[in-house]
């Protein structure tokens, strides 16, 4: 009996001997840290990137405070590739409530900044990845308390989402879902899309997972992005359909495996079928929706006709969820109302009446006619001309791609774009309406003849 409690004395003394309070693991981190940053702050200034990269492998090992401000620091390095180590390094750390502490402190001076919160995106994403259930809840509500009810707020969200993609890694899977809980996934549609953009570049089971417990909610052409993706990387065909799209994964999820490489097609030629019908063929998924006609002189006659009966039978054919709009163009600009219309029959009849009363002439104002599509609340517009730009604010096809994507980069509306006898393929209205389209998450239709 002494013998056994001999031992057990002597392993407890042996165990007290090994350990060490938490408060001093944390002070002897710190003064490692502080033995280490001269050397790691020459790197982190070194002209070549490979050296600032290997620093933040560096600070990896540091979850306090103060390295995590350095890591901070590299958001605004002009290389791509120390950015992406920079929040890498980031995330290894944000185990630790101190350094989320951090972050947050430094995402609330960030939105305090002139000229945009430009670092503010990649600290809230790290911060949503944390595995802290404390990190997690103080991130979504910074979101909706303060993100939210900033002119830079949607400009911040689908930032975190695009990180979070670029970034690729299963991970991030959760912090996406966590983003899909805010209130300005729930009300602007650039939010929605980007968060599911991101997750269809995640290459897991769990991606899958959550984009088809996403898809009612992000609706639309963002729901169509969720198809398109499932449908290439499942080889299964629910379209858009997002009960569908549940009950297969409730049977089959469990044995689903993620494909080694997924096949690719071109955008919007998987999915055919719009849950809002067709124009010209090509599918109508969008809940919010404007068509933009060409009513310049050269589509006087046949085109005239031809375009009209199709615009119509669009329109006629939208379901009672919808809401739409028409904007026409030709030296200058209208529209039929100033903002949505639900499309319901009197709505539709009214629609009628202002296109059957149009008559072309006049030259092509393609850039004042797109502007003014964009002051609608709108996922898609559907932009048909038969001509290059003749005649507005910007002339010029590169300029007016280049301006409209600009404006387009947080909205993510789809422009879909329908060429009229464009001339041969090549040509500078067929490459102009093409890329317009390819650029700004649509498809581009030629109607020859």
């Amino acid at each position: 009996m002494r013998a056994t409690m001999w031992l057990l004395a002597a392993g407890c003394l042996a165990h007290a001997a090994c350990w060490t309070a938490p408060g001093a693991l944390a002070d002897q981190l710190a003064d490692r840290f502080d033995r280490s940053k001269p050397a790691i702050h020459r790197q982190l200034n070194s002209a070549r990137a490979e050296q600032r990269i290997a620093a933040l492998e560096q600070l990896r090992d540091y979850p306090v405070a103060d390295a995590a401000r350095l890591i901070h620091s590299c958001f605004d390095d002009a290389d791509e590739e120390v950015r992406a180590a920079a929040y890498s390094a980031l995330v290894h750390t944000n185990s630790e409530q101190e350094v989320c502490d951090t972050l947050l402190e430094m995402a609330k001076s960030g939105m305090k900044q002139r000229g945009g919160p430009h670092s503010v995106p990649l600290a809230l994403a790290a911060l949503l990845s944390s595995n802290l259930p404390r990190a997690q809840v103080t991130a979504v509500q910074f979101l909706d308390n303060s993100v939210a009810e900033s002119p830079y707020g949607p400009h911040i969200l689908v930032a975190i989402a695009d990180s979070l993609g670029a970034h690729g890694k299963p991970a991030n899977v959760r912090p996406l879902a966590r983003l899909s809980n805010t209130k300005l996934f729930k009300r602007h549609f650039g939010v929605r899309r980007a968060t599911v953009g991101a997750l269809t570049k995640i290459p897991s089971k769990e991606a899958v997972a959550a984009l088809i417990g996403m898809m009612t909610e992000a609706g639309g052409e963002a729901r169509a992005d969720a198809a398109e993706h499932l449908t290439t990387v499942t080889g299964e065909d629910y379209g858009t359909n997002a009960e569908k799209w549940k009950s297969w994964w409730a049977e089959a999820g469990s044995a689903f495996e993620y494909p080694g490489s997924s096949p690719t097609a071109p955008y919007r030629t998987i999915v055919r079928e719009g849950e809002s019908g067709k124009y010209y063929d090509l599918p109508l998924f969008a809940e919010r929706l404007v068509f933009v006609l060409d009513i310049s002189g050269s589509m006087q006659g046949g085109r005239m006709d031809a375009a009209k009966r199709e615009l119509l039978k669009a329109i006629n054919g939208l379901p009672k969820h919808a809401s739409f709009g028409v904007v026409v163009f030709n030296g200058s600009v209208g529209s039929w109302k100033k903002k949505l219309v639900p499309a319901e029959p009197r709505m539709k009849r009214s629609a009628a009446e202002f296109v059957a009363q149009l008559n072309p002439q006049s030259q092509t104002a393609t850039y004042d006619a797109l502007e003014a599509a964009f002051t609608f609340d709108t996922e898609a517009i559907y932009f048909l001309t038969d001509g290059a730009p003749t005649a507005g604010k910007i002339m010029a096809p590169a300029d007016i791609i280049r301006s409209v994507t600009g404006v387009n980069k947080v909205r993510r509306i789809s422009i879909y774009t329908i060429g009229v006898a464009p001339g041969f393929p090549g040509s500078v209205t067929d490459a102009f309406l093409k890329n317009l389209a390819e650029q700004n998450f649509g498809h581009y239709r030629r109607i020859d003849g």
